[in-house]
């Protein structure tokens, strides 16, 4: 007997139908709702629910970039003796499916023995009756088929269940293209939430391995495929700067042992430069390398990566032991990626550019501060590594200022006299009032370029303030001078010590400590001098340099 009363009018058959499947989010949810239905409300033995799949064809030719495909009905829900089908893929004209498919029509078998393209489960022709519709997306095109049958002496089809049949057909046809849509926007959504992070990523990413490390750890992420790669030629190779994901332990090995040269395999194809390349199955690659294939490598989607427009390297997408088959959307989203890695890295280039002209023209300019007073040589490239280092250990944070400020501490002396600068006796008063004017000469020359923070600014113009208020030019005390001229004050004291000039003589180094020792909580920050003390910052070879007058 049927487990429920069957619906006779078809308005209400297809409305229950609808209502069956309406609250369902999952594609897998939906298929079994409706092989289950059709089981509670016919008197089948069986109800199979086969859809159009697309897979790789196997005795398709292997192409560089995309491999033919073919089509096949998969059987992805089942009740009743078929239920352990699950899983079976019929080709093209295999089946009776295939005519319920292609014709686009319900099609009723009183006797299946009698039907030359049935498909027996048990292999051997049996007695039974089939009754099969086509199920058909929202713009009406048949991509799947649900049917009921019977087995020897087992079930019943009748005329009516055709209603039902269809009812279900037409419900889950349109339910699937609504959770096609809504899977989609899902997709889509993710992928747009993981480009936008990356996006993120790529912006605040310092160093080009961090950038790449990023972005194939995005594209693991939205493909099918397990394992990433970046890849630079180096000597006429192509070694991996970057691997991600899941691949052999002694894979990165082999670019050791087997290298591959320009020319040579898939990373050094020369067409691969001209844009992206798909590879389904690496061991029929014309090319392929043996030790390469022998690891087990498989499908292989790669883009070139051209900031610029010049060659820097390939990511690669791979899958080990497994096909990945060729999706448009995993293609379009490599070179989606690839197009915002070539923007971020070409940034990087440029501020590298910009950043090592700019060290250029200030290293220059330190220079010429020397060579206007032949006696600190030498000086600003010391004090500037001693401050940053001392800075370091006390933990300060503008570390790069530091060192710009004591770059720079001295370029208001550009402004004094030289009889002044160069004097080699005691200086009188107005020349002493002249001399300490230079460190807001130098804060007025530097406060409008862009680049010097308040942390350089700060030391160019504090660092002969001393920490019992006795330094100029503001006779700021102690906490109240900027923390970053009383670190700059240390090593700026230091090297003038440790340096000859001609109204003194170069001290020793244990003089020199021992005087850091005795201004610590007078005339210099006793937590900098006790972090120099600690550090024992010593200088190679104590050239001369800049003593400067105090």
């Amino acid at each position: 007997m049927r487990s429920g009363p069957k619906p006779k009018n078809p308005l209400q058959t297809l409305s229950e139908a609808f209502r069956l499947l309406a609250p369902l989010r999952r594609r897998e949810e939906a298929f079994q709702a409706v092989v289950r239905a059709a089981k509670a409300q016919t008197r089948a033995s069986s109800v199979l629910l086969f859809l159009v799949s697309r897979v790789p064809s196997p005795e398709g030719e292997n192409r560089e970039r995309v491999q033919e495909v073919q089509e096949v009905l998969e059987l992805v829900a089942a009740e009743g003796p078929a239920r352990e089908q699950v899983g079976l893929r019929l080709r093209e004209g295999e089946g009776v499916c295939w005519t319920v498919l292609r014709g686009g029509e319900p099609l009723y078998l009183p006797d299946t023995s009698e039907c030359g393209r049935w498909v027996f489960r048990a292999g051997t022709p049996s007695r039974g009756a089939y009754l099969g519709v086509p199920v058909r997306d929202p713009e009406g095109r048949p991509v799947g088929v649900l049917s009921l049958d019977t087995g020897p002496g087992e079930g019943e089809v009748l005329p009516e269940d055709r209603f039902w049949l269809e009812a279900l057909a037409e419900a889950l046809g349109l339910t699937l293209g609504r959770l096609e849509a809504l899977e989609r926007a899902e997709e889509e959504a993710r992928r747009a939430k993981a480009l936008y992070g990356l996006s993120l990523a790529l912006e605040g990413a310092l160093e080009p391995k961090e950038m790449v490390r990023e972005a194939l750890n995005t594209l693991l992420l939205l493909t099918p495929y397990h394992a990433g790669g970046f890849y630079r030629f180096r000597e006429d190779a192509a070694r991996p700067e970057v691997l991600v994901g899941r691949y052999p332990p002694h894979y990165p090995r082999l670019y050791e042992e087997h290298p591959v040269r320009f020319g040579e395999g898939l990373l050094g194809h020369p067409g691969l430069w001209e844009g992206p390349v798909y590879v389904e199955d690496y061991a029929r690659f014309p090319g392929a390398l043996g030790p390469y294939r022998e690891a087990g490598l498989r499908t292989s989607l790669l883009v070139p990566v051209r900031p610029g427009g010049r060659r820097y390297g390939v990511l690669a997408l791979a899958s080990f032991h497994r096909v990945v088959p060729y999706r448009p959307e995993d293609e379009a989203l490599l070179k989606a990626v690839a197009h915002r890695l070539e923007e971020a890295l070409e940034r990087r280039m440029h501020l590298e550019l910009l950043q090592n002209s700019r060290e250029a023209a200030l290293k220059a300019l330190a220079r010429a501060l020397e060579y206007r007073d032949l006696e600190t040589h030498g000086h600003t490239e010391r004090v500037a590594r001693l401050a940053v280092r001392l800075g370091e250990a006390l933990g300060f944070p503008d570390l790069e200022g530091l060192r710009l400020g004591a770059y720079f501490h001295d370029l208001g002396k550009l402004a004094v006299p030289d009889e002044i600068l160069h004097k080699d006796a005691p200086l009188n008063t107005r020349e002493w009032r002249v001399v300490k004017t230079h460190p807001e000469v130098g804060h007025e020359i530097l406060k409008t370029l862009p680049f010097f923070s308040a942390t350089a600014l700060n030391v160019v113009l504090y660092h002969h303030e001393r920490w019992d208020g006795s330094g100029y030019p503001f006779g700021l005390k102690g906490e109240a001078i900027p923390r970053e001229a009383r670190i700059f004050a240390v090593v700026d004291v230091y090297d003038a010590l440790i340096s000859q000039r001609p109204y003194k003589r170069a001290w020793s180094e244990e003089e020199a400590l021992e005087e850091l020792r005795a201004q610590a909580n007078r005339t210099l920050d006793p937590e900098a001098v006790a972090a120099f003390l600690a550090l024992r910052l010593l200088p190679e070879g104590n050239a001369a340099g800049d003593a400067s007058r105090s």
